[in-house]
């Protein structure tokens, strides 16, 4: 039982999901995430001193959520029972939304209804937060995503428009004084969370789960590693990274486009649905083989309030922006009547059917289940049956039905 066991288990496995957990998990501060191409745990000494160093100590394992997500156990603890077949791909919730911010300025920046930036402003002005652990852009490569623990609005609004790369950012849960932190994190990232909440009367995790008041996680189709943004700048818009001066995955009039400006003010577009084609192509064996497009696990859930942006982009279409949001949790309702009661947002009832990003994780998630000689991460729950198992391609192509 040590760091060996994290290694041998997920890491060797390529099932780690760059989360950042298990650095604060570490009661001994004994792991980093190594700065590279998809971030990795790496361990303070000598691989061979790691039994020595760790003892019985295994904690890295307990709270990673690369193959075992922790889902079932944490469904019973959040909701007081398993998910039904039919919640297998959205989880439980007590309300689904329609949702734009009112406030222009945010809007503006968002790539969609600007839910996470709204909801986040609301959690941190009425004090359910000290903090919120948010993604941004690294100041000096504008390319590269940051992860910031801010107790400031306009830090929020900076880091506001959604990014498709992956970004350790629970890692700086370590040695921070905040004592109430919100996360705005991908499915994984919540699940990692929730497995420590499921493990906090452990004495090595209780002050890190103490800390973690509240938790917004974003749909998930399409994270990569960096190399796919590197790939869109470098070999499709054929621009040197040391000349951008600023990146965005979502600018201008919805549904987006792939935005770089450069140094000499050389501005450059990509269509939304060009990036969807070419991220396929820079994802990790996790995130191919990722069991959840939403994980179910927070207090709120959020997806772009168009269920198949990517034929909005390539085809055109006047849809508005607007988010879609799932409400799980007593806290999570609590938040939006502030933010509604605030007039800090439109909100119309919505009936959730279905989305693009969801249906190419289901039939993805069970082509490799299938097929795949490696393990996969253990599902959420168990699925309905699929008539007819398509590829990637095949999903986009077919579309979903709209309502």
């Amino acid at each position: 039982m040590s760091f060996l066991s994290l290694k041998d288990e997920i890491i060797d496995e390529d099932l780690c999901t760059s989360c950042g957990m298990c650095v604060p998990a570490c009661p001994d501060n004994l792991i980093s995430i190594s700065k590279q191409d998809v971030p990795l745990p790496q361990f303070s000494y000598e691989l061979n001193k790691a039994l020595d160093v760790c003892g019985s100590c295994n904690l890295c394992l307990e709270v990673c959520p690369g193959f075992d997500t922790g889902a079932v156990e944490s469904d019973k603890r959040i909701f007081g029972r398993e998910r039904k077949v039919e919640e297998r791909w959205t989880g439980i919730y007590k309300k689904s939304y329609q949702l734009t911010t009112k406030n222009p300025e945010i809007l503006s920046k968002v790539a969609a209804g600007g839910a996470g930036t709204i909801l986040s402003i609301t959690a941190l002005e009425e004090n359910y937060v000290d903090a919120m652990l948010v993604i941004g852009r690294d100041q000096e490569k504008p390319w590269m995503p940051k992860a910031f623990l801010t107790d400031s609005v306009e830090k929020i609004i900076e880091c506001s428009q959604s990014s498709y790369c992956i970004t350790p950012n629970l890692d700086l849960l370590n040695n921070t004084e905040f004592k109430k932190i919100g996360i705005v994190g991908v499915p994984c990232q919540i699940q990692a969370v929730n497995k420590v909440l499921n493990n906090k009367h452990n004495k090595d995790l209780s002050s890190l789960a103490n800390k973690l008041a509240f938790t917004m996680e974003i749909a998930c189709a399409s994270n990569t590693s960096i190399s796919g943004t590197e790939h869109l700048i470098a070999n499709i818009l054929n621009v040197e990274l040391n000349k951008v001066e600023e990146m965005k995955y979502r600018e201008g009039e919805y549904p987006g486009q792939f935005y770089v400006r450069t140094k000499d003010q050389e501005e450059h577009y990509l269509p939304f649905y060009r990036l969807v084609e070419e991220f396929k192509k820079h994802k990790t064996y996790r995130c191919l083989t990722c069991p959840d497009w939403w994980s179910g696990l927070s207090d709120i859930s959020i997806s772009d309030g168009d269920p198949n942006i990517f034929e909005t982009s390539r085809d055109g279409g006047d849809i508005k922006p607007s988010s879609t949001v799932m409400v799980r949790t007593d806290l999570g309702e609590e938040l939006i009547k502030l933010a509604f009661e605030k007039g800090y947002i439109n909100l119309t009832d919505y009936d959730f059917y279905n989305n693009l990003g969801l249906e190419r994780k289901r039939q993805r998630y069970n082509n490799y289940r299938l097929n795949s000689e490696k393990r996969v991460p253990l599902p959420s729950g168990p699925d309905e049956n699929i008539s007819e198992l398509l590829s990637d391609n095949e999903v986009i192509e077919k579309g979903i039905l709209r309502r």
